[in-house]
């Protein structure tokens, strides 16, 4: 699909080679990357554990966190400032929403969830740090990539060896 100058393809091409076509991203997505996989890796190996209250408010620090280091280290256009003061307010609004327990438990923990959180910031960064245009395509692109991580993540935790419940060493 063509929209533009860019492809589905070429744009979720952008989300995986980005860092490492652009290392001067690594400070910002590093912490990303590393935090989800952790995480989920966390969530595949204790497989009778829930995400939590204080999970879901902790994700959403992430994602303030993320939306003020863009502002700190990254020479934005007007249209990229908003779109990390967006960052900056998704999380403040999911993190009072998850704080005070607004939303239920099930619609948070997706919402909160490592994998939708972590994704989307990533994504986030990747577009504005590399100016990314954001149309129908890239969008698409986002949505793409941000299930096809959370599907691999899936499968990764499928393979894992569950943790003994009864053990506590």
């Amino acid at each position: 699909m063509i929209l533009g100058d860019y492809t589905v393809r070429t744009a979720l091409e952008n989300f995986v080679f980005a860092p490492m076509r652009n290392p001067e991203l690594l400070p910002t997505v590093l912490p990303l990357i590393i935090g989800v996989t952790v995480i989920e890796l966390y969530f595949g190996k204790y497989q009778k554990e829930d995400l939590g209250w204080n999970t879901a408010v902790g994700n959403s620090v992430s994602w303030m966190s993320t939306g003020i280091i863009l502002l700190i280290t990254t020479e934005t256009t007007q249209q990229e400032k908003y779109a990390t003061y967006g960052i900056i307010g998704i999380g403040a609004l999911l993190g009072y929403l998850d704080f005070y327990h607004k939303l239920s438990d099930t619609v948070a923990f997706i919402v909160s969830s490592s994998g939708v959180v972590y994704t989307l910031a990533y994504v986030s960064v990747i577009m504005i740090k590399t100016s990314m245009p954001v149309n129908q395509t890239t969008l698409k692109a986002a949505a793409i990539f941000t299930i096809a991580v959370n599907i691999g993540f899936k499968i990764i935790q499928s393979f894992e060896t569950p943790a003994d419940p009864y053990s506590f060493k």
